[in-house]
């Protein structure tokens, strides 16, 4: 008895981890079998679609998942929001960290397609780092505000999953910005994650320095800094009641 309960101990921690991986994999298998044998479909100036597709889907699964687990991380959580002396604020980051894990496992997988395509590895690879950060800013700042908020009103997460489908939809990664006419391509601005999502094509696909998009990087960062501090602000001035409402 004693190792069968070893045993679903142990394929219970690795399970987490191992589908975390799987599931965004068949995701990629899937488009890959829909767009590029169903409807031979391209990436930009002849790239394969499955590199166009899955430099942008990397990004984005680490900002979808951090930000559905953190909703509630606070609600789930009620023993250690109820100790005073825990700072609250910490599991939204340790959500962030966990996700990254999954988010080092994909880039590894997407290095691998890189390399079997005969694309050589650059140093404009490590500017993944720097738009890795800018969107943990953004993601943090998010994730404060729609946990506070989930703790008086339930429904949030049900909203933010319909959210985050539209959301997908509105970032280029399936689509490229060629399909947006010119003169409204400027709306794409307004997407903080059509900035991350492209960063990364640009440094592991396209050998582009960060700072030749000033504009773009200007909104973005006018954009994290509003929702980091708008969600600090939400969070710390509603954190008082959360052990009244749990």
């Amino acid at each position: 008895m004693a190792k069968h309960d070893l045993a679903s101990r142990y394929i219970g921690t690795i399970g987490g981890p191992l589908w975390a991986i799987l599931h965004p994999v068949a995701t990629v298998v899937i488009y890959w079998a829909v767009f590029s044998i169903g409807f031979k479909a391209m990436g930009p100036s002849g790239m394969p679609f499955v590199l166009y597709f899955v430099s942008g889907l990397v990004p984005w699964l680490l900002f979808n998942n951090t930000i559905m687990t953190s909703v509630s991380a606070v609600t789930g959580k009620p023993h250690l929001v109820k100790k005073i002396v825990f700072p609250t604020e910490i599991l939204l980051i340790v959500n962030l960290v966990s996700e990254t894990f999954a988010h080092v496992a994909m880039l590894s997988i997407l290095f691998g397609v890189i390399w079997y395509y005969g694309y050589e590895p650059t140093p404009f690879l490590f500017q993944t780092a720097y738009y890795y950060v800018a969107l943990c800013f953004f993601v943090i700042g998010l994730s404060w505000l729609l946990s506070s908020l989930q703790v008086f009103h339930r429904d949030v997460g049900q909203g933010v999953a319909v959210l985050l489908n539209f959301w997908f939809w509105l970032t280029p990664i399936v689509w490229t910005n060629d399909m947006v006419p010119e003169k409204y391509r400027w709306t794409l601005q307004l997407n903080p994650l059509a900035y991350v999502v492209e960063g990364y094509r640009k440094s592991l696909l396209h050998q582009q320095p960060a700072w030749a998009d000033v504009s773009g990087g200007a909104c973005y960062w006018l954009a994290a800094a509003a929702m980091f501090v708008l969600g600090a602000f939400v969070f710390r001035r509603l954190k008082p009641e959360f052990a009244d409402v749990l």
